[in-house]
């Protein structure tokens, strides 16, 4: 009993470090195409959601750095441990939420259609034997393959590693759609691309922060308080103001939206 006694508080020992365990540096994995909330300019980060996770991280007294990877392997790359925090618009779906933690939600949108800004196009005809672009991994992406693909007549669906390459095959007339959230269709169309927005489709997504399952480290109760704290020290109405004129400032953090019953 004595052995089985020492034995246990060995590892006991072993595992409270591990407990609550801090890093350094926690690693943020973006979209760097992904304007207003991510981009790369001249080398450094920025963005809406760079922004506000660098405000957060300072509140709550951790260190982040910003890292690129392809939108279609995010998730992967944050239920493997290569990175700690997703950052960039990122929706709340049902099988996001059996990989990774999200915290509270921030932030509402909903998809909007892009054609070229001198197409007779509308939101019904664009997807009539055309084809459309979306970026793999996106909800957008998984809107068509779920409502249109092998209804709509004649209809193709081409994947794209970001939204700023659909929107210049857009341009370029290769393809006759995109399919993206409302916000990033606005900025494009904001940025004097050769677009613009002939309907939405009202999906009601919520975009929200996540981190690896299970929150080794405990930090979305810090993400969650620093957004309360962003919000009610009027640094988050700043920030919308900033990247999103005219847009009204919603309570942060929002009341999540159950899907996943």
């Amino acid at each position: 009993m004595k052995r089985s006694f020492l034995v246990g508080i060995a590892c006991l020992a072993f595992t409270l470090p591990l407990l609550g365990a801090e890093k350094d540096v926690y690693i943020v994995g973006v979209d760097a195409a992904f304007p207003p909330f991510t981009w790369v300019e001249e080398g450094k980060f920025r963005g809406f959601d760079v922004e506000v996770i660098r405000a957060i991280a300072e509140l709550e007294g951790f260190r982040v750095e910003f890292r690129d990877l392809p939108w279609a392997t995010i998730i992967t790359a944050l239920a493997k441990g290569k990175i700690d925090i997703i950052a960039s618009g990122l929706t709340i779906t049902c099988e996001r939420d059996q990989v990774v933690d999200f915290s509270l939600p921030y932030w509402e949108v909903d998809q909007a259609v892009l054609v070229r800004e001198d197409s007779q196009l509308n939101a019904i005809t664009a997807f009539l034997g055309t084809s459309v672009g979306a970026q793999a991994g996106t909800t957008g992406y998984q809107w068509i393959e779920d409502n249109l693909l092998g209804k709509a007549p004649g209809l193709s669906l081409r994947p794209y590693e970001t939204y700023d390459l659909a929107v210049s095959d857009l341009e370029a007339g290769r393809i006759a759609a995109v399919l993206c959230d409302t916000d990033t269709a606005q900025g494009f169309v904001d940025a004097g691309r050769r677009v613009k927005i002939v309907g939405i489709v009202k999906t009601g997504e919520q975009y929200a922060y996540a981190v690896t399952e299970g929150d080794p480290y405990g930090l979305l109760p810090r993400i969650n308080e620093g957004l309360r704290k962003l919000y009610q020290s009027g640094v988050w109405a700043e920030l919308v103001g900033r990247y999103f004129p005219g847009r009204p400032v919603c309570p942060v953090p929002l009341k999540r939206t159950e899907l996943c019953q």
